[in-house]
């Protein structure tokens, strides 16, 4: 009877240790996503930043979603990203998005030598920039968990 008891007691011991250690796993691929998507969101805001403090209208960088794409994902799967915090994440990316397809028009109006369709190209980024820096808090608190 000893002998099955000790038995068990190492069978519980060893599954509540394994259990510890994926939880530790989890926990740290977690606060590593999270802090990717902090630093992706706030890269995004500083270029956003420059942009508007820049008068360059088709610069040569795109603003990241990398990490977008990779973390947010892994986190949902993980169910530790609540519903208001997807919709500020998607919110802020999709904005993103708009203003790299902003820049790549621009981009192709400057190719063109059309300097109206840069000026209109480049006001409209600018809106966007806008919209987006409005979106940066609410992402950001997304990111760290607070949504």
């Amino acid at each position: 009877m000893d002998a099955l008891v000790a038995a068990l007691a190492g069978v519980l011991a060893g599954a509540a240790i394994s259990h510890g250690v994926e939880w530790l796993r989890r926990r740290q691929r977690r606060r590593a996503h999270r802090a990717a998507l902090r630093a992706e969101i706030d890269y995004c805001q500083w270029r956003a930043e420059t942009y508007q403090a820049d008068d360059v209208a088709a610069p040569s960088y795109r603003l990241p979603t990398v990490t977008y794409t990779s973390s947010l994902p892994a986190l949902l799967s993980d169910g530790v990203v609540s519903e208001p915090g997807v919709r500020a994440l998607v919110a802020f990316f999709s904005e993103v998005e708009t203003v790299n397809r902003g820049l790549d028009l621009v981009q192709t109006a400057r190719e063109r030598g059309d300097q109206q369709a840069i000026r209109a190209e480049y006001d409209r980024n600018l809106l966007k920039i806008r919209s987006l820096l409005a979106l940066h808090r609410s992402a950001r608190e997304a990111a760290d968990g607070h949504l």
